[in-house]
């Protein structure tokens, strides 16, 4: 400022009036407004030019991660449903464009987690059973060539898990009076179960939201589940497997046995309570238990209270061969039971369900000998015999002649709106399935779960009907008859396959029949139908898998970051 009023004195002495020192001070006002604006747009242009950086940084490191997340994906890809992991050279190596990323993939078998691709021991190779950590090296760019690298590390998990495998047999409502001709086991999915006097169910048993009553001469052979009680207080009740419940087991002694004897070796009979057990001394049989007994609560027997730890029991009226434990903790159900109870939820069944039969062939008008005269000629299969347009009141299909052996898989597929009447006046023979489907009304949720939806027309919606007539034997063939409306007739030979309906308690097996739950398949309809929860056998639903994949990201290293 000194300056520049030295300059203005001097321009007014010279010129004797202020007309120079205006021009001068407008002149100043002009260098220093241009000095002004030359730093404002410099400051705007390093900040464009930073956030073009920012941004190129930014969106490569983004594809950067992109680029991981796909490693991931690869991996996770090559596990197969059935836990199997399929993986090569191909598998290790990937690009993609917008965001633009190529990744590479690593794996260690230390056990000392790796930062980075290229820490000792981590190769460019596909996990292995033995491994513990994959690496994922993944590099990013953006359009204006910036590029961000990072290497990110998880943990290569390998374990055994269960999974389902296929579905069960449905059973709902009725069941007590089918079960003792039926060999296979039984979910009851809602509700107590109630075995009948001198009943038999040969196979496991788990009732997954209720208790179990076992009246007398019961016989299971197999286990039970239950989510509540199980009461065992009439006389000879035997339990050829283990028990395990989530409230009180009660028995007594009267004969009945839990486990048996093969040879001299004790097998089954471990009962598990999550409440008490209690083993009553009534009648004048011993009572036997072939295995041991563990309880959250208590263990009583004949009322007294046995010393926790004792293996080996014998006294009022009762014969223990194992330990007994208590108080200790109910183990786990595994798998369990909510888990059983969603592998047999109800299959909802129709035309549309994926038949992929070769020939689909209207049947309204073809009588029994043409029928049979079709499923045992030449031509290709699949077949079915299709009702779904027939004008007639109720779909009746009959099985009539000296004997059939079908010479395909074969489906009779009746409406939703009119009762099936199945009648089998015939000898089967063959290794072939025959599927007797009358289609489910709705694929509509009930409580969020499938369910069995019945469009019969009259205000009851009245049963289908299922009869296999006297001396009609079935022998190989596997036949399954669906429905939603629940079945009433009279079973006079035994057959193999699926009884699958809501409601088979009209059901009747007279002269000795039986119903054996077999394994059925009918690809993309039903994959896989079986009769076994657990245990071993093709129709076991559960199945135990070998499982390799990345688990949760344990570390990420940024390795470089180029704009």
């Amino acid at each position: 400022m000194l300056v520049v009023n030295r300059i203005l004195r001097r321009a007014v002495d010279r010129r004797g009036d202020e007309t120079g020192a205006a021009l001068v001070a407008i002149i100043i006002v002009m260098f220093f407004g241009f000095a002004v604006v030359t730093a404002v747009t410099a400051s705007v242009m390093f900040t464009i030019q930073s956030n073009v950086g920012n941004r190129s940084s930014t969106q490569a490191y983004i594809a950067a991660e992109s680029g991981r997340d796909a490693a991931v994906d690869r991996l996770n890809s090559a596990v197969a449903s059935n836990g199997t992991f399929s993986c090569n050279s191909a598998t290790l190596t990937g690009v993609g464009a917008k965001p633009d990323y190529a990744f590479t993939i690593y794996s260690t078998n230390s056990d000392i987690r790796p930062s980075k691709a290229t820490d000792p021991g981590v190769a460019q190779a596909c996990p292995t059973f033995d491994s513990k950590f994959v690496v994922i090296h993944s590099v990013g760019t953006d359009p204006r060539g910036g590029s961000a690298t990072l290497d990110a590390v998880y943990p290569w998990l390998v374990s055994y898990e269960q999974q389902a495998g296929g579905v069960l047999a449905y059973f709902a409502g009725g069941v007590t009076s089918t079960v003792s001709n039926y060999t296979g086991d039984l979910v009851v999915r809602s509700g107590n179960y109630s075995c009948a006097n001198e009943g038999t169910i040969n196979g496991d048993l788990y009732v997954t939201h209720g208790s179990v009553n076992l009246s007398r001469e019961c016989t299971v052979n197999g286990n039970i589940w239950a989510r509540n009680a199980v009461d065992a207080s009439s006389q000879k009740i035997t339990v050829t497997g283990d028990i395990k419940a989530g409230g009180t087991v009660t028995a007594v002694s009267n004969g009945s046995t839990f486990g048996k004897l093969v040879g001299t070796t004790h097998t089954g009979g471990n009962i598990q309570s999550g409440a008490d057990i209690k083993l009553d001394s009534t009648g004048s049989v011993d009572g036997k238990v072939h295995g041991s007994l563990s309880a959250a609560g208590q263990v009583r027997i004949g009322g007294s209270l046995p010393t926790s730890g004792t293996t080996g029991y014998t006294g009022n009226k009762w014969a223990v061969t194992g330990s007994l434990t208590y108080p200790t903790a109910l183990p786990p159900f595994d798998p369990s039971l909510d888990f059983i109870k969603e592998i047999t939820s109800w299959i909802d069944l129709d035309a549309t369900s994926g038949w992929n039969a070769a020939e689909d062939l209207p049947a309204c008008a073809l009588t029994s000998a043409q029928i049979t005269g079709r499923m045992t000629d030449a031509t290709p299969g699949p077949i079915i015999f299709n009702y779904m347009n027939c004008s007639s009141v109720s779909t009746d299909i009959t099985l009539t002649g000296t004997s059939v052996t079908p010479t395909k898989d074969v489906l009779f597929l009746a409406p939703p709106q009119k009762r099936m009447n199945i009648s089998i006046e015939t000898k089967l023979s063959g290794g072939k399935q025959i599927v007797f489907m009358h289609a489910d009304a709705s694929r509509a949720l009930v409580s969020n779960e499938t369910s069995p939806t019945c469009q019969n027309p009259d205000t009851a919606n009245q049963k289908d009907t299922f009869s296999i007539g006297t001396g009609k034997s079935v022998s190989g063939v596997k036949l399954m008859i669906y429905s939603p409306c629940g079945l009433t007739g009279n079973i006079n030979e035994s057959f193999v396959g699926q009884l699958y309906s809501n409601d088979t308690g009209g059901v009747k097996f007279n002269n000795g029949a039986t119903y054996t739950c077999a394994l059925m398949s009918w690809p993309d309809a039903f994959e896989k139908l079986g009769c076994k929860v657990r245990g071993e056998g093709e129709d076991v639903v559960i199945e135990t898998v070998l499982i390799q994949r990345p688990g949760d990201r344990a570390y990420q290293t940024e390795i470089v970051t180029t704009p």
